[in-house]
């Protein structure tokens, strides 16, 4: 059974499940803004061209982190406080991929 997600859900969803994201967006492989902050939507086009062949990526400051996950259709990008538990939020990132793109798979 698969899921699929709209890009709006897809934010919700990542919301409950840490309350450590500040800013959140989605975008279209065209890197077309899908769901989230107009203001958000150029930063992370210029953060997923500055790793064209990374799937996800990372930056983080004392302040907090950014992380960005991309798939065939989607990418999502999350600004977060700095007590997101980086493993966590970018299994939760690849999770809302599947979902987005009605591929998840079960993870128990």
């Amino acid at each position: 059974m698969t899921d699929t997600l709209t890009p709006a859900e897809a934010l919700d969803y990542l919301r409950t499940l840490s309350a450590d994201i500040e800013e959140a967006a989605v975008l279209a492989a065209d890197g077309s803004l899908l769901a989230g902050p107009e203001h958000l939507a150029e930063p992370a086009r210029a953060l997923l061209a500055a790793v064209p062949g990374a799937g996800d990526v990372e930056v983080s400051t004392a302040e907090g982190s950014v992380f960005a996950a991309r798939g065939d259709g989607h990418a999502v990008v999350l600004v977060c406080g700095r007590y997101a538990l980086p493993a966590l939020v970018r299994f939760d990132l690849r999770i809302v991929l599947g979902d987005l793109a009605g591929a998840r798979r079960d993870v128990a």
